[in-house]
């Protein structure tokens, strides 16, 4: 993991909202068989800021780079949605994370 947690954020009633990806649901993951992988992203609710990425399963430690990366440079939800990830990999895990919480944060 790299960045907040959930705790920390509603501890400090920071608004924000999550978006998960299971590795059972990506094409990779099918691949290389695991079913109980995932990866959480959390945005900040307003400026939409990539605030922590929360990743169990194989290659995590290969993924969280992304997410560091991110958080960085002051990036957020728009650079995962308009940002093509390789196909069949699990680095489209965040993709699909940053599609689930966009689905959220628009409702």
């Amino acid at each position: 993991m790299v960045g907040e947690t959930e705790r920390a954020l509603t501890q400090a009633k920071v608004p924000y909202e999550t978006g998960v990806a299971r590795y059972r649901e990506i094409a990779r993951g099918q691949i290389v068989g695991d079913d109980s992988g995932m990866l959480k992203l959390i945005f900040h609710a307003e400026s939409h800021r990539l605030l922590g990425v929360h990743i169990i399963g194989t290659g995590a430690t290969e993924l969280v780079h992304i997410g560091q990366a991110v958080i960085g440079l002051g990036g957020g939800i728009d650079y995962f949605m308009t940002t093509v990830f390789n196909y069949p990999t699990l680095a489209e895990c965040y993709k699909v994370a940053a599609l689930d919480a966009w689905n959220k944060l628009m409702q």
